[in-house]
């Protein structure tokens, strides 16, 4: 396995589930979605030789992969209205509490796709657990303007949500 194949893959084992995610968060449904995924596997293939460890590979993953979804929407947006969300990831538990679960993140999701496409980055980015400096990273501003930013991000999110 050469240098680009082992980096790939040490990428796709660490960052899988904000690929994932994001393609829940900017995808119209599950084809779209495996569409969508493959593509940003393609970019990020592609990027390895690229990337010169300048950035976290983190904020390098979530650019390469934010880039495309972008630049899939707009594509998309062109050739016919959005379709809105049909169906969620699954959670891991059984019964009411699935339930109520599968119903929260059904929201979520669904407002997520309401709000603008950079607040959603934001938000995916902070749902992630990735600091003000990481958000500002990926964006390409300071911290201080990502946590700016990240506050809006939340209070549209908030709005949306009815809260």
């Amino acid at each position: 396995m050469d240098a680009r194949e082992t980096t790939f893959r040490r990428w796709l084992g660490e960052h899988r589930g904000i690929l994932v995610r994001l393609t829940y968060a900017y995808a119209t449904g599950p084809d779209d979605r495996e569409d969508m995924l493959q593509d940003i596997l393609l970019a990020l293939w592609r990027s390895v030789p690229s990337f010169r460890g300048e950035a976290r590979e983190s904020t390098w993953v979530f650019q390469v992969a934010l880039q495309v979804a972008l630049t899939r929407r707009r594509a998309e947006r062109r050739r016919r209205p959005s379709v809105p969300l049909a169906d969620t990831p699954e959670p891991a538990a059984d019964g009411e509490a699935a339930a109520e679960q599968r119903m929260r993140w059904t929201r979520v999701l669904e407002a997520l796709r309401r709000v603008a496409p950079l607040d959603r980055a934001v938000l995916l980015l902070a749902l992630e657990g990735a600091s003000q400096q990481e958000i500002g990273d990926v964006l390409g501003v300071t911290a201080g303007a990502a946590g700016v930013r990240l506050h809006r991000a939340r209070r549209r999110l908030t709005e949306v949500l009815g809260g």
